[in-house]
């Protein structure tokens, strides 16, 4: 292990001198070994890719602030906090010093320095031709992924494909979108050819793969198709790539079942299984669901590497637990995000027992150790349920408090028995097929209209969360029209995939986000509960209000980028 942090430490202190990097590690390495010697044999490789991978599993990244702070402000969820600002870009209040915004720029283009350094120095007599082409591969579909988050993000921004070792690299102009998303394609298309499947023997579960790269190709192209660049001959591609993963038989959902009886004339409804509850009880308890799962940044991957890697993730959006003193132990949850009355209001049917029951239970635990229920939207603990630490051993406790001096018992659902107050080892879904499913008819309703193969797929992903098909529902007119059917789209992907990190840039590509903070808003003054003097229930507000479809499309360029690089001119309004 301090063999292994002394080899990482090495490694970027050297990738740290990139571009967005100067400051990022000021220890000095500790070890004497050199960069030239190694990357020799599948070791070291495997120890090189697994510092590459934590930089995507940092609180700057998927660990916490670009999956959950800068993720919120949409019409599936806000900062709860009224007394602060803190969480700036969810709350469209930041500014070209922003730190989420210079760290995830910092972060990502380490992920590109250190790729690019791999596929220099990967020496190619210590390998196999298929062992070293799978090991670039990999490479370069981390360095695809930190390009195409860079560019949702970012837009136009400087493209190094090479390592660079001192300041004056850091002089680069932004490049096209066309260009830089011809880049990506072309490392993501490298990796779909030479990663192993999922399936194969030698793949290690928490890494790249095959049909990762295929799926994560049809998301850039399914991009590209939108705003800002409106290519729709795209929409071909995204077809493309989905059935190359659909056709795989690598990948498929379990349905849900939950049957309806009437029983002395009243409707009991049964669940028989809940295979979506399943399926994210397995990101929290680290349990690969290959199955369903294309790729997720798995922190149970890191520590087996001797990585010591922890995320955010359950606990500033999770289930409020504010019982234990603030001590190791208990699952603490801060419960900064709230989820919204639209995200309430959007399932249907059997939604209610299945998906909106996971994602958003509406309950919290309490400092003196009461199990109950959350009544109100706009409570500040009406909070996500989809990566809880923590359930109730007994539902019925939401209802009542404990007797004087006892707590309510609760289940831990986390693997670590011990959990820390402030950290969890959640794993983080990055694609699920449920995604390529979705893909497909949104890319396909676009060309043709709602075809069988469109509304098909749609309906596997609602058969997994135990409902009918939606032509045997009063939902039947959602597949009628072209335009009524991406309404559908666009509202099941918040449903299936809300507080995965998807919906803003969903929204974006869509050009739908003002509109849909507008609707929000609306939604909070219209509730039963809203009070106008409630500076709590004002607050919900204030990302609706303070979004700027002119300046909040993108992120500006983070401003010690703009001073540090002479060909880096900053964006118009910022």
């Amino acid at each position: 292990m301090k063999k292994l942090y002394k080899i990482l430490l090495s490694l970027f202190a050297i990738a740290a001198m990139s571009s967005g990097c100067s400051d990022f590690l000021n220890e000095e390495p500790q070890s004497t070994w050199g960069i030239n010697d190694f990357y020799s044999n599948s070791t070291e490789a495997d120890i090189a890719l697994a510092g590459i991978y934590s930089q995507f599993a940092s609180d700057q990244v998927y660990g916490q602030a670009m999956s959950i702070i800068m993720e919120s402000g949409t019409d599936e969820g806000y900062y709860n906090r009224r007394y602060n600002e803190n969480w700036t870009v969810g709350l469209y209040r930041h500014t070209a010093a922003d730190n989420d915004v210079k760290n995830l720029w910092s972060y990502l283009y380490q992920v590109i320095n250190l790729s690019n350094i791999f596929i220099e120095k990967l020496d190619p007599a210590g390998f196999e031709d298929d062992e070293f082409n799978r090991y670039i591969g990999e490479a370069k579909f981390l360095r695809a992924h930190a390009f195409s988050l860079l560019a949702s993000w970012f837009e136009e921004v400087p493209m190094p494909l090479s390592s660079t070792l001192d300041q004056s690299a850091n002089h680069l102009k932004p490049v096209s979108l066309e260009e830089l998303y011809t880049q990506i394609i072309e490392d993501y298309t490298f990796a779909s050819e030479h990663l192993p499947l999922i399936s194969d023997a030698s793949y290690i579960p928490g890494r790249a793969n095959k049909m990762a790269a295929h799926g994560l190709m049809a998301r850039v192209y399914l991009k590209m198709a939108g705003y800002p660049l409106h290519d729709n001959s795209k929409y071909l591609k995204v077809l493309e790539k989905c059935e190359i993963v659909i056709n795989s038989g690598e990948h498929s959902l379990t349905p849900s079942v939950v049957t309806t009886d009437i029983v002395d004339g009243e409707e009991v409804i049964t669940i028989v299984s809940d295979n979506y509850r399943k399926h994210f009880l397995n990101y929290i308890e680290n349990v690969y669901d290959t199955q369903e799962t294309l790729f997720e940044i798995s922190f149970k991957y890191l520590r087996e590497s001797g990585i010591d890697a922890h995320g955010r993730i359950g606990g500033i959006n999770g289930l409020a637990f504010n019982y234990g003193g603030g001590d190791d132990g208990y699952p603490g949850a801060y419960a900064m995000f709230n989820t919204t009355p639209v995200v309430r209001d959007l399932f249907v049917s059997n939604d209610e027992l299945l998906r909106k029951a996971w994602n958003v239970p509406a309950m919290q635990y309490t400092a003196s150790g009461d199990a109950k229920a959350v009544t109100s939207t706009l409570a500040s603990n009406y909070c996500p349920g989809k990566f809880r630490r923590w359930e109730p051993a007994d539902f019925d406790d939401l209802i009542d408090s404990p007797p004087a001096g006892e707590i309510d018992p609760y289940i831990l659902l986390e693997a670590n028995p011990t959990p820390n107050r402030n950290f969890t080892g959640i794993n983080i879904p990055v694609l699920r097929y449920a995604d390529i499913l979705l893909m497909h008819a949104e890319a396909d309703n676009a060309l043709n209209g709602p075809t069988a193969s469109a509304i098909g797929y749609l309906d596997e992903v609602r058969r997994r969360a135990g409902l009918d098909y939606i032509q045997n529902t009063g939902r039947a007119g959602a597949v009628s029209t072209q335009e009524l059917f991406f309404q559908e789209i666009v509202d099941e992907r918040l449903r299936e995939f809300c507080f995965e990190g998807r919906r803003k840039h969903d929204l974006i590509r869509w050009e739908l986000l003002g509109t849909k903070l507008e609707l929000l808003n609306a939604a909070i003054i219209g509730s039963p509960d809203f009070k106008p003097t409630d500076e709590n229930h004002k607050a919900f507000l204030r990302s609706g209000e303070f979004f700027d479809a002119s300046k909040h499309m993108s992120l500006p360029y983070p401003l010690q980028e703009v001073n540090l690089n002479k060909f880096l001119d900053q964006k118009p309004g910022w």
